[in-house]
């Protein structure tokens, strides 16, 4: 039996399919949501779906205590090879995010970056946000950074190609029950193959916000991208803030 997309998903692989997405866009990208999350210089941040590190690397530069989670250990191990800083290095731990091994109420401000949410059923969705409200103390917050369903629905590419080291990518995209999905295959240069699925739900923000309120958040406000911009029909993102009720 083969393992789920998400762990299938998230081995070295996927590093170079996002090779583009590296520490100095990280850099710009923790600014907001970090100040969103009233997490100030000191504050206990859980980075959920922290994968190669790069916000996490960000977020610990701000002076901030990182803990970074995630169940691949092929990004864990990248993560960790690139947090090196002494006095700024996050804390790296694998585990599932639908069962966090953090005591309720560790954590000053959850933050979720590039889509790290969203990837199982609707009833496992809603358990993943149930552990991020448990170890979140109360009054404080979450930023969840995710798709923004509209935008997608309108301009999703169906297929793109690239090349990286030598390696071509081809990546196709389709909308299917409710799902946005993502088939990549990665040929190397001497020929060799790798294939998997990417597939994520495609909550609509009034779906996600159902979601966070069901898990015992309070939905603060929304914004279109990572720099605080309003929310509208063209946005590339759908960035949420929510208070632990």
């Amino acid at each position: 039996m083969s393992d789920p997309w998400y762990i299938e998903a998230f081995r070295a692989g996927y590093l170079d399919v996002y090779a583009h997405r590296d520490d100095g866009a990280a850099a710009s990208e923790v600014a907001f949501p970090a100040e969103a999350a009233g997490a100030c210089d000191g504050a206990i941040v859980l980075d959920a779906g922290c994968g190669a590190g790069r916000h996490a690397r960000a977020l610990a530069g701000r002076g901030l205590r990182v803990t970074g989670i995630d169940l691949s250990g092929d990004l864990l191990s990248a993560a960790a090879a690139k947090s090196t800083h002494p006095l700024a290095a996050p804390h790296y731990v694998r585990a599932d995010l639908r069962a966090l091994p953090f005591a309720e109420g560790s954590f000053d401000a959850v933050l979720s970056f590039f889509t790290s949410f969203g990837y199982f059923g609707d009833a496992d969705n809603l358990r993943h946000a149930s552990e991020l409200r448990r170890v979140l103390r109360p009054g404080r917050r979450l930023v969840l950074d995710f798709l923004h369903a509209p935008r997608v629905r309108a301009t999703l590419v169906a297929r793109s190609r690239k090349e990286c080291n030598g390696t071509t990518i081809v990546e196709q995209r389709a909308l299917r029950v409710g799902r946005v999905e993502k088939d990549v295959t990665m040929t190397g240069p001497d020929g060799s193959q790798r294939q998997w699925r990417e597939s994520v739900r495609l909550y609509d923000p009034d779906e996600l916000d159902a979601v966070l309120v069901a898990a015992g958040f309070r939905v603060v406000a929304h914004h279109g991208d990572l720099r605080g911009a309003p929310l509208g029909p063209d946005s590339l993102r759908c960035v949420v803030v929510a208070e632990a009720a």
